[in-house]
């Protein structure tokens, strides 16, 4: 360095400066505080079926929602939250450097980028009440006429629908708790 410098020897000084330097080699408690918040993020933008840029997910198609689930048809409602599993899966890891949030679902992934399924030709057999006219049933039970069908290949598309991410409350949460570590390695 040339030209001017000043050396401050101040034992209060460089102690502080000790701290704050002790604390930024130790970030995984910072970083285990982001994470957490980060994932208190994701489980609202399921709630909300908001992405993290504001928009909502794209609606089931109408054969999605009105398909059977239990005793009653699913309805619009619970995009990505019939099961629970892929809501339920999310979880957060923290070290020294970084926070991250995500699924271990295998599914997780088609979900938030969106994409093609393709589905390989199978049989399927089909149960069917006789009447005026025949319908398909659920049980085996209630059946009159079984039927083994072939139903082609084909491919399904999923929509993206986003749930990790950040936004900009979620920077501000950030930046609020790496201030208030360093404001507490400080004192």
């Amino acid at each position: 360095m040339t030209g001017i410098f000043i050396r401050i020897d101040d034992e209060a000084v460089t102690g502080q400066l000790q701290r704050l330097e002790d604390a930024a080699g130790d970030m995984q408690p910072a970083m285990a505080a982001i994470g957490a918040a980060m994932l208190q993020s994701t489980q609202r933008r399921f709630e909300r079926e908001t992405g993290p840029d504001g928009k909502k997910w794209a609606p089931l198609r109408p054969r999605t929602a009105a398909a059977r689930i239990g005793r009653g048809r699913r309805g619009t409602a619970n995009i990505l939250r019939v099961s629970t599993r892929l809501y339920q899966s999310l979880t957060f890891e923290a070290s020294n450097t970084e926070a991250r949030v995500g699924s271990n679902v295998v599914y997780a992934a088609i979900h938030q980028l969106g994409g093609a399924i393709d589905m390989p030709e199978r049989q399927q057999t089909i149960h069917l009440s006789t009447g005026k006219r025949k319908r398909f049933v659920r049980s085996a039970a209630k059946r009159k006429e079984s039927r083994a069908v072939t139903i082609g290949a084909h491919q399904v598309r999923m929509p993206a629908r986003p749930y990790l991410g950040i936004d900009q409350a979620d920077r501000d949460t950030i930046t609020s708790i790496v201030a208030d570590h360093f404001a507490e390695a400080a004192r």
